[in-house]
């Protein structure tokens, strides 16, 4: 039955998208969006492009090699939708959402993303240098970036919380000022990059490469205090270094923060012991607090 309803959907989709020459514009556009809204794991036509398709929730969408060019998708969003090939080109994706879909040959060329957010996001290919890349990537929580080959790239300021950068060649990148918390980077090469003023709280970096990265005041522990009635809890949390090959890195101005109950912060500079003891650190051939 299922089966039978999406496909009777998809079919009523298909005629409600004809050019708008067909149906008059006002039936057409309402009839659309109330289908839009109503199909879930649908099969959308290829040809999209220029349509008013703003704040409507493509759910497990079949838009693989659809031509969403110019298209108005102003608060849309894409859960679990097949957009593999999709061209995105021109189109305005203001406050847009991308959740749980693959980025693989999707091209978002001169697309206007403010605001465009992405969690979830498993990204098999992108020009991260580029300014859609920047885009993508400027907040992208829980995304899959393994194995991706991202040395030397500009990277400065992205917030990737809870990302997974397993295996990931991060070589010279560009990480000053990144949100890189509870990041999964196992194995991942970060030699030579720049980690200035970074927030790695939480973040796996079991068997990373470190040789000659700049951590400078990056901060790499923190003690969080949430007040519960009269009750303190207080956690610290650092990041896991475990394996990690630290030769050539400067971990002498790397800080421990307290987050105040004020929401302001207290910073100082982590201790050796706390390098060893907390984030499980080999600081053979590092320079390190005495």
């Amino acid at each position: 039955m299922r089966t039978i309803l999406r496909t009777l959907c998809a079919t009523t989709l298909a005629i409600a998208l004809l050019p708008a020459a067909v149906l008059p514009a006002h039936a057409e556009d309402d009839l659309t969006r109330r289908l839009i809204d109503a199909c879930t794991g649908c099969h959308f036509p290829k040809d999209l492009h220029g349509r008013d398709l703003h704040g409507l929730h493509f759910v497990g969408a079949d838009l693989r090699d659809a031509d969403l060019t110019r298209a108005n998708l102003r608060g849309a969003e894409f859960t679990g939708a097949d957009i593999a090939g999709t061209r995105f080109d021109g189109a305005d994706l203001t406050d847009a959402r991308f959740i749980g879909v693959t980025l693989q040959h999707t091209s978002f060329a001169g697309a206007v993303m403010t605001g465009t957010t992405f969690v979830g996001v498993h990204v098999v290919q992108i020009d991260v240098n580029g300014p859609i890349g920047r885009a993508v990537l400027r907040r992208c929580t829980g995304c899959s970036l393994n194995r991706l080959d991202l040395h030397g790239a500009d990277l400065h300021g992205v917030d990737l919380v809870g990302s997974s950068l397993n295996g990931a060649s991060l070589a010279g990148a560009h990480l000053n000022d990144a949100g890189l918390i509870g990041v999964s980077g196992h194995d991942a090469d970060l030699s030579g990059a720049d980690l200035r003023s970074a927030r790695l709280i939480g973040a796996n970096f079991r068997g990373a490469r470190f040789t000659n990265a700049l951590f400078g005041d990056a901060e790499l522990c923190a003690r969080n205090v949430r007040y519960e009635r009269d009750d303190t809890e207080r956690h610290v949390s650092c990041a896991d270094l475990r394996g990690a090959d630290l030769h050539g890195a400067d971990l002498r101005a790397v800080r421990f923060c307290v987050d105040n109950a004020d929401g302001t912060a207290t910073c100082r500079p982590v201790t050796r012991a706390e390098l060893i003891d907390i984030a499980h650190a080999d600081l053979t051939g590092a320079q390190a607090p005495a």
